[in-house]
């Protein structure tokens, strides 16, 4: 039985999911470790070690206790629910794909609309269903697949749709070997992008009544599903880790994490909402602010060393929503840090939470029942990023967390693998600095009714 034939047999005795077993299918990778998910300590603790692939011409590198460098403050910016290969599958110089594998039948993708009709669903479950062993020839089954009478997972943006993104892919240094961490939603890669693991969550809460949130202020009915020894159970999700921001802490760094406040769309991806130690404390009013005091606090000079900015639903990428209308947030983001005495000693990592149901053609590598997820993009903005550079090593999630565990030499107090490449072979801080270059704001499309009224997004 191959290491992802596995994965979806193991799915199927878990969780009572009725899943066809395709045998015969190649493997990408073998994992041992994944027999050690009983008793495991974390899910994603088990993930061992990975291969590095070569990078360009330029070998990975690691910022270390020696190394003085002049990456003074790391934003870590989240947008929602794509793909690479729907975000750039059209990019030259990258592996992306401009065809889609639909059951072994190769379609040419589709324009992907600036707006959807809905979400793609994109649960754990239909996660491994739409990878298919390896295949990656599902995404069509998914919940809300079709959309209008096309077959939306399956598609892609051009870039005439997104230039702005375009431009930083080409301009900055762009990882086409990047995968969420996580198979799966939002919930669950959210917070390996706060502490290098999930908590042990193979997917999003649910919510039956009461307050539109992912964490310790949710209704007293809501649940989310954990894998712990072995088996599968739903829990409240509150939980106690420890995260990056308690590494900062105990190494005195100012951070913050920037997100939609309670009451508003997007307050799920709050993160720090799902850990109780920071929900409870002071630092959830000092530390956990509303997104829109970011450009505020760079253009007043009050940027912190670490911050996570995560947008409200409306500008977050997150299908139905509209793409140019995210697209334009998001340059005005790094707009204000381009325009700012920040530029010089910044970087900028901007990615996708989770591929959202659309298509990529790349299988992940099999670390476990739930891990990883299918490769999103990670775009490294900076004055010291590699120019027009894309890097071929394989990254996650918990690469970002290596990064500034490394770069700013904190204490090691989250616990999750870090036998993962950094993400520092992104940038060359020997280089001279490259000026910045601030971007204009798409003129969007008209937005649908639809979209504008949709509900809360999963």
């Amino acid at each position: 039985m191959s290491a992802w034939n596995g994965r979806i047999f193991r799915l199927n005795r878990l969780e009572g999911f009725r899943v066809r077993i395709r045998t015969g299918t190649p493997a990408r990778l073998t994992f041992a470790a994944v027999m050690l998910l009983a008793g495991a300590g974390s899910l994603l603790t088990v993930i061992g070690a990975r291969v590095p692939r070569s990078q360009g011409s330029a070998p990975p590198v690691s910022v270390t206790k020696s190394t003085v460098s002049p990456i003074k403050h790391i934003v870590i910016l989240i947008k929602e629910n794509h793909s690479f290969d729907n975000l750039f599958g059209q990019l030259s110089g990258v592996n992306g794909s401009r065809t889609a594998n639909v059951f072994g039948r190769i379609i040419q993708m589709p324009q992907t609309p600036d707006s959807l009709e809905a979400d793609i669903t994109h649960s754990g479950p239909e996660a491994v269903r739409a990878v298919d062993g390896g295949k990656m020839d599902g995404f069509s089954k998914e919940g809300s697949a079709v959309q209008d009478h096309e077959d939306v997972a399956d598609s892609q943006y051009t870039q005439q749709e997104i230039p702005d993104y375009f431009d930083y892919a080409s301009t900055y240094a762009i990882a086409d070997d990047f995968f969420s961490t996580v198979l799966g939603g939002s919930f669950s890669n959210h917070l390996v992008l706060i502490s290098g693991q999930s908590a042990n969550t193979i997917d999003s809460p649910s919510i039956k009544k009461g307050p539109k949130a992912w964490g310790c202020d949710s209704g007293s009915t809501t649940t989310v599903p954990v894998l712990a020894n072995g088996k599968v159970k739903r829990v409240f999700p509150c939980f106690n880790m420890q995260t990056l921001a308690d590494e900062a802490n105990a190494a005195h760094l100012p951070w913050k994490y920037y997100a939609a406040p309670r009451g508003t769309l997007g307050y799920i991806w709050s993160s720090f909402d799902a850990v109780k130690h920071i929900r409870y404390s002071p630092q959830w009013k000092k530390n956990v602010v509303n997104v829109n005091d970011f450009t505020k606090d760079v253009s007043d000079g009050k940027l912190p060393s670490l911050s996570w900015v995560t947008p409200e639903a409306k500008v977050s990428d997150h299908p139905p929503y509209s793409i140019c209308a995210g697209q334009n947030w998001t340059v005005q983001q790094i707009n204000a840090v381009m325009n700012s005495k920040y530029w010089d000693n910044t970087v900028v990592l901007l990615t996708w939470d989770d591929y959202g149901g659309f298509y990529d053609h790349v299988a992940p590598p099999d670390e476990g029942l739930y891990a990883l997820g299918p490769r999103v993009p990670l775009i490294a903005i900076s004055a010291y990023s590699r120019p027009r550079f894309v890097s071929t090593v394989q990254y996650d999630f918990r690469s970002i967390e290596k990064f500034v565990e490394e770069t700013f030499n904190l204490p090691r107090k989250a616990k999750f693998s870090r036998g993962v490449n950094s993400v520092a072979g992104m940038l060359d801080l020997t280089q001279t600095p490259m000026p910045p270059k601030p971007l204009k704001p798409t003129t969007c499309p008209s937005v649908s009714a639809r979209a504008h009224d949709a509900p809360a997004p999963y």
